[in-house]
């Protein structure tokens, strides 16, 4: 059974590598290389954590599992089921997300099911237009196609809040402090603390912001549900 976890676990690993970099490895009509990833996702340079997310999350001798539409692939993408960080990103802010799509799909089929999707997450009003889609034309194994969302999202702070507060419990203890003190300050931990809650403060001043009337309007027209 341990083994079977692992073997999962790097599945899921293995499959996320891949379409981050396939891009790189094979043609696509809208390829996307790593600089361009940093560039579109990442408003503000503190502000740079991407929580990934992989539908279909499948086993690679899972011969059951029954291929999504475009439409669903980009829900199923964004749940929380999806997400491979504990994380629920469509009931938090987005200040960019990057969707990443293996498998023969067209650029305008790819555009309409995101024209779609969009008005159904809380985004920026800064930053309506705050997706970056990439296509890559070879589909991953046993799949028609896949898609790698990479989402910078204000549910970012909570996940922060969560490992500093794991983080707190153990150093009040010292607990494995000694396996660093050797190689560093022991100052270097509270300044480690201190940005990870400033990080933290940043995603929760975005998610707390409220658009002006103006703001909203001009979201609004560009943000419309399609007929």
């Amino acid at each position: 059974p341990a083994a079977k976890a692992f073997d999962s676990m790097n599945n899921i690993v293995a499959h996320t590598l891949s379409a981050l970099t396939a891009s790189v490895r094979f043609p696509g009509a809208l390829n996307t290389d790593l600089s361009d990833i940093s560039s579109n996702l990442v408003p503000f340079p503190r502000m740079h954590f991407l929580i990934p997310g992989f539908a279909p999350l499948y086993s690679v001798r899972d011969l059951k599992y029954q291929p999504a539409r475009i439409d669903a692939l980009f829900t199923d993408v964004l749940s929380v089921h999806s997400q491979l960080v504990c994380a629920d990103v469509r009931h938090n802010r987005f200040l960019a997300c990057g969707l990443l799509l293996r498998g023969d799909v067209v650029a305008s089929e790819a555009q309409r099911a995101l024209n779609r999707l969009r008005p159904q997450l809380q985004l920026c009003h800064w930053n309506p237009d705050s997706f970056k889609l990439g296509l890559c034309a070879t589909p991953p194994v046993g799949q028609p196609h896949a898609c790698l969302a990479l989402s910078n999202n204000c549910i970012t702070a909570r996940v922060l809040r969560d490992l500093l507060s794991r983080f707190g419990r153990l150093y009040k203890r010292k607990a494995h402090a000694h396996h660093f003190t050797e190689y560093m300050e022991s100052s270097r931990f509270d300044e480690a603390k201190e940005a990870a809650e400033a990080v933290a403060q940043d995603y929760e001043a975005v998610q707390a912001q409220q658009p002006s009337e103006h703001a909203q309007n001009i979201m609004d027209q560009l943000i419309t549900p399609p007929a």
